[in-house]
C-alpha cells in the first residue's frame, strides 16, 4: 500500500490523480477524473477522495516531531557534522520514521531498518549498488560512519543515512508503459552485471507455513473481532493453489536488488528512474526477480497489459528477455503470503500505534486484492 509522507499537500495529491488519469486511459480511454482520484484514495489506503483529503489534514495539522536529541545523536554516529536546523519528518514506513537531517556538512536522509539488516548485509547490497553506479544507473550516496559502517545503532534501533537527493515522488501504480518501459531497462541492467552470489536464496523469499499456521492466524483474527476475519478466511483456498507453485533449485545465483518494487523508485530528472533502497540485496535468478517484479510493476492495482508489453520490451532493449513459466513466480509468491501473513499478525497485536494503523491497512489491502494464479497467469500471454 503507498504511503502518505509525513506533510502531505493535497495539490500534489490532485497532479497525482491527474497523472493517475492518463494512465488509466491507455486501457480504458473512458476513464473519469472521478474514479482515478478513487483508485489514488485506494492505494492510499482511505475509501474514497473525501477520505484521502481529510487525512492529508489531519497529518498537516499533527506532523511527528523529532524526539529531542535524535538528530544530534544520528549525526554524531554517522559524523554528519553539526546540526543546523530541526530534524523534519518524512514518512512513516514498515521499518519505521525517516528524518530530513541538516548539518553543516549538507542535507541527510536518516531511515531506521530492521534488524536483520546488519551490516554485512548493507555491505552486500553497497556492493551491488556500486556496480549499478558504474554501469549508469542513479542511487544516493550512502553515508559512513566515523567506523566505517553503514549501519550504526541509535536509542536501540538500526539506522542507516544516505545524502539527501532531490528526487520526485515513487511511480503511482498502476505505472505508465513509459515507466514500465524504464523499470525494465533497470532490471535488465542489473542483470547484465552478472555478480556470482553463494549465499542461499533468503528463507522469507522460500518459507511457506503450514496449514495449521494459517488456520491459527484466523483464529486470532477472529478472537481479535477483525471485521476482515471472514475475508481471510475466504482467501485461504487461493493461499493453498499458490502454494503449489514450488520454486526449483536454481543453477546459478547472482546478486539482485531483490526489493526494487516502486515504492522503493523515484523519479528524478527526465524520468530518470532512481533506486533508492539496496539492503535486501541478495542471491536470486534475472528469472526469479522478473517474475517477483511483474506482480508489482505491471499486476497492481490489475493487470496492465501496455505496461507489461512496455517493461519486457524495456528489459529486451538491454539484454534478451529470459524464459518464464508460472515457477518464476515462486519467491514472488513466498514473498507476498510471508508479507501478508506478517501483516495480518502485526495488525492483530502492533508494536506501536503508529504500526497498528500502517498494518491495518496492509492487512485490509492484501486481502482486498490477493494474488492469485490466475493473476500470474496473465503474466505470461
Amino acid at each position: 500500500m503507498r504511503l502518505l509522507p509525513d506533510r502531505p499537500s493535497i495539490e500534489f495529491l490532485r497532479k497525482e490523480a491527474k497523472d493517475l488519469l492518463a494512465v488509466l486511459r491507455e486501457s480504458k480511454p473512458d476513464t473519469s477524473l472521478a474514479e482515478a482520484q478513487r483508485v489514488l484514495a485506494g492505494e492510499y489506503g482511505e475509501r474514497d477522495w473525501p477520505a484521502l483529503k481529510a487525512e492529508v489534514e489531519r497529518r498537516v495539522a499533527d506532523a511527528p516531531a523529532a524526539p529531542a536529541g535524535l538528530a544530534e545523536e544520528l549525526a554524531a554516529a554517522f559524523g554528519l557534522g553539526k546540526v543546523t536546523a530541526p530534524a523534519r519528518p518524512v514518512t512513516f514506513t514498515a521499518m519505521g520514521r525517516c528524518w530530513d537531517i541538516t548539518t553543516d556538512h549538507g542535507r541527510w536522509l536518516a531511515v531506521t531498518v530492521y534488524q536483520w539488516i546488519t551490516n554485512e548485509q548493507a555491505e552486500l547490497g553497497a556492493r551491488l549498488r556500486d556496480a549499478a553506479v558504474a554501469a549508469g544507473l542513479s542511487a544516493p550516496v550512502p553515508a559512513r560512519s566515523p567506523n566505517g559502517r553503514l549501519i550504526e545503532s541509535v536509542r536501540g534501533e538500526s539506522w542507516r543515512v544516505h545524502e539527501w537527493l532531490e528526487v520526485g515522488p515513487s511511480p503511482m501504480l498502476a505505472v505508465s508503459a513509459e515507466l514500465a518501459r524504464r523499470a525494465g531497462a533497470l532490471f535488465a541492467t542489473l542483470h547484465g552485471l552478472a555478480i556470482p552470489s553463494e549465499e542461499p536464496i533468503h528463507w522469507y523469499l522460500t518459507r511457506r507455513r503450514s496449514y495449521d499456521e494459517w488456520q491459527e492466524l484466523l483464529g486470532r483474527a477472529r478472537a481479535a473481532d477483525k471485521p476482515w476475519a471472514e475475508k481471510l478466511d475466504a482467501l485461504l483456498p487461493t493461499i493453498w493453489e499458490l502454494q503449489e507453485i514450488e520454486l526449483e533449485a536454481p543453477d546459478q545465483l547472482v546478486l539482485c536488488n531483490r526489493n526494487l518494487i516502486p515504492t522503493h523508485v523515484r523519479q528524478g530528472r527526465d524520468g530518470e528512474l532512481v533506486a533508492m533502497e539496496w539492503d535486501f540485496a541478495g542471491s536470486l535468478t534475472p528469472e526469479l526477480e522478473i517474475g517477483s517484479a511483474l506482480t508489482q510493476w505491471v499486476l497492481r492495482p490489475d493487470l496492465n497489459v501496455k505496461a507489461l508489453q512496455a517493461f519486457r520490451d524495456g528489459y529486451g532493449a538491454v539484454r534478451a528477455w529470459p524464459r518464464l513459466d508460472m515457477r518464476s513466480f515462486a519467491v514472488g509468491i513466498s514473498g507476498w503470503l510471508n508479507w501478508s501473513y506478517n501483516a495480518v499478525c502485526e495488525a492483530i497485536n502492533p508494536g506501536s500505534a503508529e504500526l497498528a494503523v500502517f498494518a491495518e491497512r496492509e492487512a485490509v489491502g492484501v486481502l482486498d486484492r490477493p494474488m492469485t494464479c490466475k493473476g500470474l497467469e496473465q503474466l505470461l500471454v
